[in-house]
């Protein structure tokens, strides 16, 4: 059986002691900047359950997407939830259509638009609120201004999210 460190100071011959201490203590620090930067806070567990209401404007819907969005119906998104509904529709504010409109000038307008409708949808569900952040059924993190696909039973609309309480 050979020499644990020879002459040169490499560890069976092979590697440098060294270099083998440099490399732990990069791995050390490797595996304590990743626990810092990606466990979850104590608060998460504690707040799951917190009510949080959201409200959703719905642009440009034709009449029948409008009649129907009901007072009650699930809210969901199917691209980006579990797979339960975000919550439930409790208030719809009917508005009148508007579109925009680019003028010739380059300039941006709002005009009327008689072919459809805006609604304002309240929503209330459930979820966490961390450091600011509003997270649904824990994975459905929502955010204001954020244009998204919802769907309800019956109707499919794209809105945004304009208020979070």
């Amino acid at each position: 059986m050979g020499k644990l460190i020879d002459r040169e100071g490499r560890l069976f011959g092979k590697i440098s002691v060294i270099d083998l201490l440099v490399v732990l203590a990069v791995l050390v620090l490797a595996a304590a900047f990743y626990t810092k930067n990606n466990t979850l806070e104590p608060t998460a567990t504690a707040q799951a359950g917190t009510p949080i209401t959201f409200t959703v404007l719905a642009e440009n819907l034709s009449f029948q997407t409008v009649d129907a969005i009901r007072v009650g119906d699930k809210l969901f998104d199917k691209d980006r939830s579990s797979g339960g509904p975000l919550g439930e529709i409790t208030a719809i504010q009917e508005l009148p259509g508007e579109k925009t409109e680019q003028l010739k000038n380059g300039t941006y307008v709002r005009l009327p638009n008689p072919d459809g409708k805006n609604l304002l949808i309240t929503v209330e569900g459930s979820g966490s609120v961390i450091n600011g952040r509003y997270a649904i059924n824990r994975i459905y993190e929502l955010g204001v201004n954020a244009a998204r696909t919802f769907y309800t039973a019956y109707a499919g609309f794209v809105g945004s999210v304009t208020e979070i309480h």
